[in-house]
């Protein structure tokens, strides 16, 4: 779990999607605000069925929108894997054999670290615990040193004791521009991908590294370590070829972070789709930035389904059934806010939780077909809600939906009850039919009522 300190680096790639003031207003309005209550929106109606029609059970499984998720769960029926492999595109940790006997195009990802072996662990293998492996791989190559494969503390002993990274925390950090380390690095991703489509590298951050690293005898800063990871990253892509490496970059957004993830070519962002932070639209530049420069992104919530409910009090339903569907859905909003013109760079995660089954935490609204983008993100209002929250709506057009989203402005803005609602209008000309988390629709209307950090997917009638 991480909270971003970091200020957003600029990528030299071309913004996938830019922020502009509305195209139906030549000036920017406020959306008008009252306090009087305010019912669900949306009532529960069947979608109609054309909304569902892209879906096919292998991946990618739907056209609109690409799905993963982080599997350490650890209670799996044969029903529920059949379940999972039907609903998800990618798959990050747990049993790759298992994934691909219900999905065989699924794209399946082994946990391992990268930067830091675990010292003792306690079922040594290649992924994580791979200090054994090093030690024998190193018998067998007399040229280099092992010693030398690892970073020392400023001032230690070039030996074991000396390593960064020994005591409490229970590893300890290579040294990514020693050669022997290289190779080895090198071909233990090969092994790690021999049967899969891939590696995930756990707590690959610049954050990561700052926190653990201080001071070395082989590198004058943590930054210097950093570029030198760099330069490892890019043989192990030589030496795994077209297999997908995949960095947990989590919420830090440095140049090295931005380098790392360009040069690995994909990126698991960490709690960084947050309906509670503020910085959201840095955070959709991000998305697009590493898109447009070829990164796969997974995009993944902050909060998990049991969490947000735990939040009911100071966060109520609002238009949604729970207050769990209504963070759900500004999530599946945040997404489109940042989704290219095609979603085969950006996949969402709307979980983080690994206690309960996937069926039972899944938003059907991400399987409702509403086409592709035709429009950047828009900022159509801002202003102060009833409660003295500043806002601002952002608005994205697809092919077959609308998506409207309020977010927060400020860590001061943090109420988000029925008392902060606003009245947002919708453009003239069509029948907007709200789409519902769980999948149903409710009757056309002509405004929505938006709660601090609240968001609507407007279905275009004319479109169903």
């Amino acid at each position: 779990m991480r909270t971003s300190t970091l200020a957003v680096a600029a990528l030299s790639a071309v913004v996938a999607c830019t922020d502009t003031t509305s195209p139906r207003d030549s000036a920017l309005h406020t959306a008008s605000v009252d306090t009087v209550a305010t019912p669900a929106v949306s009532a529960s109606l069947v979608a109609p069925a054309s909304l569902f029609t892209s879906y096919k059970s292998s991946s990618s499984h739907w056209t609109h929108i690409t799905t993963m998720m982080t599997d350490f769960y650890y209670s799996w029926t044969p029903a529920e894997r059949a379940w999972a492999g039907l609903h998800y595109d990618y798959a990050m940790s747990g049993t790759g054999s298992a994934w691909r006997a219900v999905n065989p195009s699924v794209g399946h990802l082994p946990y391992a670290l990268l930067w830091t072996t675990i010292i003792r662990p306690s079922s040594p293998n290649v992924q994580t615990g791979y200090y054994g492996d090093m030690k024998s791989w190193f018998a067998t190559h007399k040229t280099f040193s092992l010693e030398r494969a690892f970073v020392h503390r400023k001032g230690a002993a070039a030996d074991s004791a000396g390593r960064v990274g020994a005591g409490s925390w229970g590893r300890w950090a290579i040294n990514p521009a020693d050669p022997g380390a290289m190779l080895y690095t090198v071909n233990r991703a090969q092994r790690i991908v021999a049967t899969e489509n891939g590696v995930f590298f756990d707590e690959s951050s610049s954050g990561d590294m700052n926190a653990h690293l201080g001071a070395m005898q082989e590198f004058s800063s943590a930054s210097a370590y950093t570029a030198s990871l760099t330069t490892l990253l890019a043989g192990i892509k030589r030496g795994v070829g077209s297999k997908t490496v995949m960095l947990n970059t989590a919420e830090y957004t440095t140049k090295a972070d931005s380098l790392n993830a360009v040069t690995a070519g994909a990126v698991h962002l960490e709690m960084f789709n947050n309906f509670r932070y503020s910085g959201m639209i840095r955070r959709w530049q991000w998305v697009g930035n590493l898109a447009a420069a070829g990164v796969f992104v997974d995009l993944v919530s902050t909060y998990s389904s049991p969490t947000i409910a735990g939040m009911s009090a100071s966060y109520p339903r609002g238009n949604s059934a729970t207050s769990v569907q209504r963070a759900k859905l500004w999530e599946l909003a945040s997404y489109y806010m940042a989704v290219p013109s095609s979603p085969r760079l950006v996949a969402l995660q709307l979980e983080n939780l690994w206690s309960k089954p996937y069926s039972s935490l899944w938003i059907k609204a991400q399987e409702a077909n509403i086409g592709h983008p035709t429009t950047n993100r828009v900022q159509v209002a801002h202003g102060t809600d009833p409660l003295g929250n500043s806002y601002i709506v952002y608005e994205r057009s697809f092919d077959r939906a609308l998506i409207v989203l309020r977010l927060q402005q400020g860590w001061g803005s943090q109420t988000y009850t029925d008392g902060t609602a606003i009245t947002v209008s919708l453009p003239a000309g069509e029948a907007w039919i709200p789409l519902n988390a769980e999948g149903t629709v409710g009757t056309a209307v002509k405004s929505i009522r938006l709660r601090n950090s609240e968001a609507a997917i407007m279905l275009k009638a004319s479109k169903m």
